[in-house]
């Protein structure tokens, strides 16, 4: 595999950005595992177990990012045709990235120590939208009648996968590399502050009215890792730390037709306390 700034090349055939599923299933000789995408949100994954390659898509036709497992060094990839560890050695940060333009290269590493190593190379296609050269004009917000104040922010998070991610109700829908374009305030660079919550990413969800009007359209939430609105806040964060966990569920007064919740980080008294209001509740 050659990872290039106008696609991926594979076993010598360059796969353009976007690439379709349907090209790497006939590259592989592998039959893949199709995961859809958790409690019926669009996309899904699909994986090639023997061969340690996932690729992950929103609609069943193209990828949107690959994962590679490797073993030790990372002998069967290069970049731009250079050596792979010219770009990322065996040591250093957990999840060093590189903006090919058309989109991304990154790795995961194995916690620090004498035997660090790369474990997983990931590719994204993520296109930058053009910078811009001038601020933008500030406007006004437009009003949203009736909105509703959520006491936990991580709560709310979860109501917004649902409405704007899964459903396409609330929009438009928040891109961080489009809203750090055109971001004024100060240069946020995605990269090195990535693995944890941007501030401002986050401050916008905060600030994002949602209309009571919409809250009787969920159902069923799941707070799971790879939630987009999660990678929107923090794009390279691994999900081992309590940065999205709820503490307080007094917001599901606020959902009159929730029936269902998947959450992580939450004991069995709190799934009790919520099966009791007729929710059902489980661990992911």
């Amino acid at each position: 595999m050659d990872i290039r700034l106008d696609g991926i090349e594979i076993d010598g055939r360059l796969h353009d950005f976007p690439i379709p599923l349907a090209d790497l299933e006939a590259l592989l000789d592998e039959e893949p595992d199709k995961i859809d995408g958790a409690g019926g949100r669009r996309g899904g994954f699909w994986s090639w177990r023997e061969t340690g390659l996932t690729a992950k898509h929103t609609d069943g036709i193209h990828v949107l990012n690959l994962r590679l497992r490797v073993d030790g060094p990372a002998h069967r990839v290069r970049i731009e045709g250079r050596p792979f560890d010219e770009e990322f050695g065996p040591t250093g940060p957990t999840y060093p990235s590189r903006d090919l333009g058309a989109g991304y290269v990154g790795v995961r590493r194995t916690d620090p120590g004498p035997d660090q190593h790369v474990a997983d190379v990931i590719v994204e296609q993520k296109v930058r939208r053009p910078k811009k050269k001038t601020a933008p004009a500030k406007k006004k917000p437009t009003p949203v009648p009736d909105a509703v104040e959520f006491t936990d922010l991580n709560f709310k998070l979860l109501v917004v996968q649902d409405l704007m991610y899964d459903k396409g109700l609330l929009g438009p829908s928040f891109d961080l590399r489009g809203f750090v374009d055109g971001f004024t305030g100060r240069d946020i660079d995605i990269d090195a502050e990535g693995h944890a919550p941007i501030p401002e990413a986050l401050a916008y969800f905060a600030e994002l009215p949602v209309p009571r009007a919409l809250l009787s359209e969920v159902v069923e939430l799941e707070q799971d890792g790879g939630n987009d609105v999660y990678m929107q806040i923090a794009p390279l964060w691994n999900g081992e730390d309590d940065s999205f966990d709820v503490t307080d569920f007094s917001d599901v007064e606020l959902l009159p037709n929730l029936r269902s919740m998947t959450l992580t980080g939450v004991g069995e008294e709190t799934l009790e306390s919520l099966r009791k209001r007729g929710i059902e509740a489980n661990l992911l």
